[in-house]
């Protein structure tokens, strides 16, 4: 199997030494798909719910862009390069991201649910949720979203990147866990998408990816592959143990 890494940021460290981490680690295939909450047009006019501290911003698509020519033919050394980015999907802003991604093409795009619809960070942890039924309606918001990201045009992304991300702020799952993540990647099977196996999802909660890979299995939606890395040692991190699932559940890359 090809070593691809589909999911990584430059914000808090060089393109040249992620680049060279990718190599170092033989991958075939790598991404670089910042953020877009990190533009300062889309940063400076919208509220997004979750966004980074600290990190670089870039000006605009082209300074982001420029990145990529800094980066040695020799470097690379035969392997794929993609251009790409990270958007956020929100009901309450889908039209002005879609205008700003759309202005140019892209190699790859992820599409990333970070806030719910009263904007809230997905991540923030929440003492309210200790009884089932409060984290059961978050999940099935959360949920709701992502199959609404999926069902959405507003960009020509190909992955939902960590589709089960919500773990991080509500640990309690539904009883319903599986058929929710059944029903999710059957939406991204009719919709040509690929659910990502993410690597930091798999660092703090390997047993739902795996819930998340048989799902996939079952339905027959593709996977992508994501370390989600911000810094050169995270590089491919956690995707030796998302390409055993994909053996184990027989799954096909997108």
């Amino acid at each position: 199997m090809p070593h691809i890494d589909n999911h990584n940021h430059i914000i808090l460290a060089n393109i040249q030494e992620m680049v060279a981490a990718a190599r170092a680690k033989n991958i075939q295939q790598y991404s670089i798909t910042e953020h877009v909450s990190q533009f300062r047009p889309m940063k400076e006019s919208l509220a997004f719910g979750s966004t980074h501290s600290d990190g670089r911003i870039f000006n605009n698509l082209n300074e982001y862009r420029s990145e990529f020519s800094r980066i040695d033919e020799s470097v690379l050394s035969g392997m794929k390069l993609m251009n790409g980015l990270e958007v956020d999907y929100s009901p309450r802003y889908e039209s002005k991201v879609g205008q700003f991604v759309n202005q140019e093409e892209w190699d790859i795009l992820l599409c990333s649910i970070h806030e719910l619809g009263d904007s809230t960070e997905i991540e923030h942890p929440r003492r309210e949720v200790s009884d089932s039924s409060s984290a059961s309606k978050l999940w099935h918001e959360y949920f709701g979203l992502e199959k609404s990201a999926l069902e959405s045009d507003f960009i020509p992304f190909k992955v939902l990147t960590h589709p089960t991300r919500m773990m991080k702020g509500v640990t309690r799952l539904p009883d319903d866990f599986d058929d929710l993540l059944l029903e999710l990647a059957r939406t991204a099977r009719r919709r040509d998408k690929a659910l990502e196996l993410n690597g930091k999802d798999i660092g703090f909660a390997p047993s739902v990816v795996r819930r998340l890979a048989a799902a996939c299995s079952k339905a027959g939606c593709k996977v992508s592959l994501g370390s989600d890395s911000h810094y050169p040692k995270d590089v491919f991190g956690n995707m030796e143990r998302a390409e055993d699932m994909m053996k184990e559940f027989k799954l096909q890359l997108i």
